[in-house]
């Protein structure tokens, strides 16, 4: 699932990203990018093969694709 923001704030950004991470486990393991030159910025769940994070995941995903 991708979500594309343009033209957003500071706060938009930091409140997208707490919710993201809310969203998690406690005990899930991120990696993360950060790239100043080129301007972006990239989280990534290292062990996404949990059942928890998986079903959670499904969830969010029947919440955007439905009517």
């Amino acid at each position: 699932m991708s979500v594309e923001y343009t033209g957003i704030n500071k706060e938009t950004v930091a409140g997208e990203i707490k919710n993201y991470l809310d969203a998690c486990p406690e005990d899930t393991v991120f990696k993360m990018v950060i790239n100043s030159k080129r301007g972006y910025l990239r989280l990534k769940i290292k062990n996404a093969s949990k059942n928890r994070l998986r079903t959670l995941i499904g969830k969010l995903r029947k919440k955007k694709s439905g009517p």
